[in-house]
C-alpha cells in the first residue's frame, strides 16, 4: 500500500510537469508498477500457501510433518496445490514400463503400468511411523497403505513348481498392507546468498502384505488352463511379486524424489523448518 500510494504521488506530480518531463517520469511510474507486480507475484509463488510449515525445535515435529501430510491427500491426489502451482499427481501412480528378465525360467514384461488407491480418502496410506532429524538433514518414514489395485497390460514367461506359465493380456492385482519404509535425506543450496530446500534422491523399500492376481488370457485364453495358471500364482504369490518388487521400488523412489522436490523447488529452508 505505501509503494502504491508513492506512485500515485508520483503521477500527481507528472501532471504538474513540462511534457518532456512528463514522459519521463510516466514511465519511471510505470516501470515501478511494473516491478511491484512481479514482485508480487514471484514472492507468492515460493511456498505454496497451502503447505503448514512446522517449526524445528517444536517438540512435535514428527505429528506436525504427519498431520501436513494427511492434510494434503486430497492435492497429492490431484497435484493441485491452487494458484496455478502444481505436481505430479499420485492417484494413479504411472509406470511406463516394466521389464524383468531372469533367464529362460522368468520373462515379464508390464506396460501402462497404474496403482490406484495410495490417496483414497479412507483406505490411502496412513504414516505409521516418522522420525526427523534436523542435524543430520533426514527423515526416515513408514507408510501402510492398506489397498491399492494394479492394473497393467502384461507378458509373462515363468515357472511355478512344475507349471510353465505364460500368457499377455490385462492384468490385475489386488494388493492389502502393503508397507513402504522412505529415507529421505535433504540439504541446502545457496542461491544469490538465500538457503534453499533441497531433496537428494530417496531411498524407498517396499514389502507385500497379501496379494491377489488374475491374469487375463494365460495360455491364449484357454478358460482352463488360466484358471489353474491364476490359481498357481495366488497360491505362490511371492514368486511372482519378488521378481518384481526392486523394478517397482526403483520407480517409486524416482517419483516420490520427484514430487518432494517438485512441492519445495522454491522453498527457502526457514520456510521448511522456521524457529517458532
Amino acid at each position: 500500500l505505501i509503494v502504491l500510494s508513492q506512485i500515485e504521488i508520483r503521477l500527481t506530480e507528472t501532471m504538474q510537469q513540462p511534457a518532456w518531463r512528463c514522459n519521463r517520469a510516466a514511465q519511471s511510474v510505470a516501470l515501478a508498477a511494473v516491478l511491484v507486480l512481479l514482485a508480487a507475484h514471484y514472492s507468492g509463488a515460493v511456498f505454496p500457501t497451502v503447505l503448514r510449515a512446522c517449526p524445528r525445535n517444536s517438540t512435535d515435529l514428527n505429528q506436525c510433518i504427519i498431520e501436513v501430510v494427511n492434510e494434503l491427500r486430497p492435492r497429492l491426489a490431484t497435484g493441485d496445490f491452487g494458484e496455478n502451482f502444481t505436481i505430479t499427481s499420485l492417484e494413479p501412480i504411472k509406470i511406463d514400463r516394466l521389464t524383468i528378465e531372469r533367464g529362460e525360467n522368468f520373462k515379464a514384461n508390464f506396460t501402462n503400468f497404474r496403482i490406484s488407491g495410495a490417496t483414497h480418502e479412507k483406505t490411502g496410506f496412513i504414516v505409521k511411523k516418522l522420525k526427523t532429524d534436523i542435524d543430520n538433514r533426514q527423515i526416515n518414514a513408514t507408510i501402510l497403505l492398506p489397498k491399492l489395485q494394479v492394473n497393467s497390460k502384461y507378458s509373462l514367461k515363468m515357472s511355478i513348481l512344475v507349471l510353465q506359465i505364460n500368457g499377455d493380456g490385462d492384468l490385475q492385482v489386488n494388493l492389502t498392507d502393503t508397507k513402504v519404509s522412505l529415507k529421505l535425506t535433504f540439504y541446502t543450496e545457496t542461491v544469490d546468498g538465500e538457503e534453499y530446500f533441497r531433496f537428494n534422491p530417496i531411498n524407498l523399500r517396499v514389502k507385500f502384505g497379501k496379494a491377489r492376481f488374475y491374469l487375463k488370457n494365460l495360455f491364449n485364453g484357454d478358460p482352463t488352463l488360466e484358471m489353474i495358471g491364476n490359481q498357481a500364482i495366488n497360491e505362490n504369490p511371492d514368486v511372482l511379486l519378488d521378481e518384481v518388487k526392486g523394478g517397482i521400488e526403483e520407480n517409486l523412489a524416482k517419483l516420490f524424489t520427484k514430487i518432494a522436490s517438485e512441492v519445495v523447488k522454491d522453498a527457502l529452508f526457514e520456510e521448511v523448518f522456521p524457529w517458532s
